[in-house]
C-alpha cells in the first residue's frame, strides 16, 4: 500500500466518524413531540439514508468511477428531493410516504406468496412473508393497509423538486444520473463500447466491461449532497450544531491529496 493509499484511508475513515457524528448530533438536537411521530421517522430516516449512501461509498473506492458511482448519487438525489418536498408539508407528506411503503412492502408479500405456491411451499411457514408482515403491524394492521400504484407523491420527480425549490438539483444532478442508473444509451454507449480494431470492418463499436480509472471527486460529490441535506434540516427545524462540517474538512483533505498526485486522476469527467 503507497503513501496515497493510506491517505485515502485515512480520509475516509475521518469522513464516517465525522458526518455519523453530525447526524447523531442533529437528531439529539432536534425536539421530538411522539404525537406526530411519523414526521420525524421519515425525515429522520432519509437523512440517514443520506449518510449511509455516502458512508457506504466512501468505503469502497473501487465504485469512485462511471459504472457506479452515479447509481449512488442518483438514489441520494432522489433521496433529497423527496426530504425537500416533504419539509413543505412535514406531517401529512410523511404519513403519505410512509402509507404508500407499507402498501408496497404488503404488495411484494403477495407476489411472494404466489410464487411460493407455484414453487409447491408453504407461503405462512416462509421467514421473509413473517417478518415483513410483523414490520408492518407494527404500524398498521396489514388487513387495512391499502396498495396503491404510481408515484407516492402523485406526482413526477421532476415536479416534485419545482414545489419544493430544488429543480435546479433535478436539472444538474438527478436528471444527468439517471442515465447510469437506467442504461441509457448515452451512458452505455460510452462505457460499455470500445472502438473495434479491425480496420476491415469500418468504424463501429464492440461491448467492454471497460476498467475506468478512480476519481476522488465522486466522493466529494456524495458527502456533498449529504451536507445539502442537512443545511436543508437545519433551515427547516432551527435546529444548530457546534460540530465541524464533515464536507467541509473532506473537501479540504482530498484537496491536499489532489496536490500530491495527478490532478487527472481525481476529476470527474
Amino acid at each position: 500500500m503507497n503513501d496515497a493509499e493510506q491517505r485515502i484511508i485515512s480520509i475516509i475513515r475521518d469522513y464516517i466518524e465525522a458526518v455519523e457524528a453530525e447526524l447523531n448530533s442533529r437528531w439529539e438536537n432536534w425536539h421530538v413531540d411522539l404525537s406526530e411521530a411519523e414526521m420525524y421517522e421519515v425525515i429522520g430516516a432519509l437523512l440517514a439514508r443520506m449518510v449511509s449512501l455516502a458512508t457506504e461509498m466512501a468505503l469502497a473506492p473501487q465504485i469512485w468511477n462511471e459504472h457506479i458511482a452515479p447509481i449512488i448519487l442518483r438514489s441520494m438525489a432522489d433521496a433529497y428531493i423527496s426530504l425537500a418536498w416533504i419539509f413543505e408539508v412535514p406531517l401529512e407528506r410523511s404519513r403519505k410516504y410512509i402509507l404508500f411503503g407499507l402498501g408496497q412492502a404488503k404488495l411484494g408479500i403477495e407476489y411472494r406468496k404466489a410464487q411460493l405456491e407455484e414453487d409447491g411451499l408453504l407461503a405462512d411457514e416462509d421467514p421473509i412473508i413473517k417478518a415483513t408482515e410483523s414490520w408492518i403491524n407494527l404500524q398498521r394492521y396489514i388487513f387495512l393497509t391499502e396498495v396503491k400504484l404510481g408515484s407516492w407523491s402523485d406526482l413526477t420527480t421532476r415536479n416534485m423538486a419545482d414545489e419544493a425549490g430544488c429543480i435546479d438539483f433535478y436539472n444538474y444532478v438527478y436528471s444527468p444520473f439517471s442515465a447510469a442508473t437506467h442504461n441509457v444509451w448515452h451512458h452505455i454507449g460510452r462505457y460499455n463500447l470500445r472502438l473495434c480494431t479491425n480496420p476491415l470492418h469500418g468504424i463501429h463499436f464492440v461491448p467492454a466491461d471497460l476498467s475506468l480509472d478512480r476519481h476522488n471527486d465522486y466522493l466529494r460529490l456524495a458527502a456533498k449532497y449529504v451536507q445539502n441535506a442537512f443545511d436543508l434540516f437545519d433551515k427547516k427545524t432551527g435546529v444548530a450544531i457546534q460540530t465541524l462540517s464533515a464536507f467541509e474538512e473532506l473537501s479540504k483533505s482530498l484537496d491536499g491529496l489532489k496536490e500530491t498526485t495527478n490532478p487527472k486522476e481525481d476529476e470527474v469527467q
